[in-house]
């Protein structure tokens, strides 16, 4: 059994034990594993049974936090093998999260309709996963994610747009085959750093760089 959560929907606003209600756990949790997370059963021609759910990256930092939130909402506390994974197996787990999200695959993850509280801890975890800040002092300061998944990435801009008024913009790499999300301008940025930000260091402080790269 899970910890003391309400199981409900929060997209749909359905009442059922099928479904998982959303805080900023499982805000945080969901977007890891849309992310660089993985979320996997055997073969069904395989004999050994296995059902995992973890996240790859090699920042310690994300993956005590993967590990923290993951504990808190499920109960059950992932195994951290630091610079490379945080991983749990369960099958009363993976079920849930596959009945209810159906993916976490690059090509289909999406991201849920959410309160802006909870939309708050699913940017953030996201963005500390495949985000990253690009800095060209009088010339370029841009907040990038990266994917192969326009409709996710078109999720993520309504939901930067709705919950925080940060504008962003969506554009094909056709080099890459992929799409690019883009966060750009003095305003912006200072919007995306106050509400969604980085846990990750190294992005943290080169987002504050950007930003002060600004001539007053």
């Amino acid at each position: 059994m899970f910890n003391n959560k309400k199981e409900i929907n929060e997209t749909n606003n359905i009442s059922s034990g099928d479904f998982l209600i959303f805080d900023e756990d499982l805000a945080a949790v969901h977007a890891y594993l849309c992310a660089d997370g993985y979320v996997i059963r055997n073969p069904p021609t395989q004999k050994h049974k296995y059902y995992y759910i973890a996240l790859r990256n090699t920042n310690i930092v994300l993956l005590k936090d993967f590990q923290d939130r993951f504990e808190k909402y499920f109960g059950i506390k992932p195994i951290l093998k630091e610079g490379q994974r945080c991983k749990v197996q369960s099958k009363e787990i993976y079920h849930k999260l596959i009945k209810q999200f159906v993916s976490f695959y690059s090509w289909e993850w999406s991201m849920p309709n959410l309160s802006k509280k909870n939309a708050k801890f699913w940017l953030r975890s996201f963005f500390d996963c495949e985000g990253y800040v690009e800095v060209q002092k009088a010339k370029s300061r841009v907040v990038r994610l990266e994917s192969v998944n326009k409709t996710g990435l078109e999720s993520v801009r309504r939901a930067l747009l709705k919950n925080f008024g940060i504008e962003s913009s969506i554009k094909e790499r056709k080099s890459k085959n992929i799409m690019r999300l883009s966060i750009c301008g003095k305003d912006d940025l200072l919007k995306f750093q106050k509400e969604v930000g980085f846990l990750h260091p190294a992005k943290s402080r080169k987002l504050e760089e950007a930003i002060r790269s600004y001539k007053n």
